[in-house]
């Protein structure tokens, strides 16, 4: 009924104290009283459980949505400060960070949009990522 050897170990064991205290009253007790007296008290067991589900499980949710909301705050203040780095670099460096990292665009699409070789590129925007880090470490 159980399914957790532990708990039923205990339920049988709580149900015996019960026929012992019951004889001790001068009360002869009958075997299927004591089988009620051990149903009742797994029913009681299982109720508690499933009680005590709900209570996780809604503390679980809680702690949930407290999170959900304190990342999406995280995320909205960290986006508007890596937007406002980028808006504080200098051409091409910006327009290099918006093309590359944002529109996705290629090194050889970057080279023929800004009509600059690929070198210059690569050169440009790891100096555009570099100045753009060291804005971000400062906050």
């Amino acid at each position: 009924m159980l399914k957790n050897s532990l708990e039923a170990e205990e339920v049988v064991q709580d149900s015996f104290v019960k026929l012992w205290q019951a004889k001790e009253r001068g009360k002869k007790q009958s075997k299927a009283w004591l089988y009620q007296v051990a149903k009742n008290q797994c029913l009681d067991l299982l109720r508690r459980r499933q009680h005590e589900m709900k209570y996780q499980q809604h503390s679980l949710l809680e702690e949930r949505v407290a999170r959900s909301a304190c990342d999406e705050l995280i995320n909205t203040e960290l986006s508007q400060h890596i937007s406002d780095a980028i808006d504080e670099l200098k051409e091409p460096y910006k327009s290099l960070i918006v093309l590359r990292e944002i529109s996705q665009l290629s090194y050889q699409q970057l080279a023929e949009v800004l009509d600059l070789n690929v070198q210059q590129i690569k050169v440009y925007l790891h100096r555009a990522r570099k100045t753009l880090k060291q804005k971000l470490m400062e906050l």
